[in-house]
């Protein structure tokens, strides 16, 4: 998969989701948020994520700043925290890959 929105480092990746992972992800776990103040996350296991709604930004402890958007595919690599800010009420669909197949 490559796009205008590819972007990888050693512990997180994120490209455009192709309508063919748009179908797969549609039964994972909905994840909703429109917080108004950064908040922190532990990422203690990998876990991918489709952008269905909203905009955000991610900052993670090792000085990589990710942007999420609608229809952006992200998968992130375990043990790494990140604070995130939520720029649009942003919806989600994701999934731990120790809970099922990503995509």
């Amino acid at each position: 998969m490559q796009s205008d929105r590819s972007f990888q480092t050693d512990r997180v990746q994120r490209d455009r989701a192709t309508p063919d992972i748009k179908k797969k992800v549609e039964s994972w776990t909905v994840w909703e948020a429109d917080a108004r103040e950064p908040f922190e996350i532990h990422y203690d296991r990998a876990v991918s994520f489709c952008v269905m709604e909203g905009r955000a930004e991610i900052a993670f402890t090792d000085g990589t700043r990710l942007a999420v958007q609608k229809d952006d595919f992200v998968t992130i690599k375990p043990d790494i925290k990140g604070v995130w800010t939520v720029l649009e009420p942003i919806t989600n669909l994701y999934m731990y890959h120790d809970t099922g197949s990503p995509a």
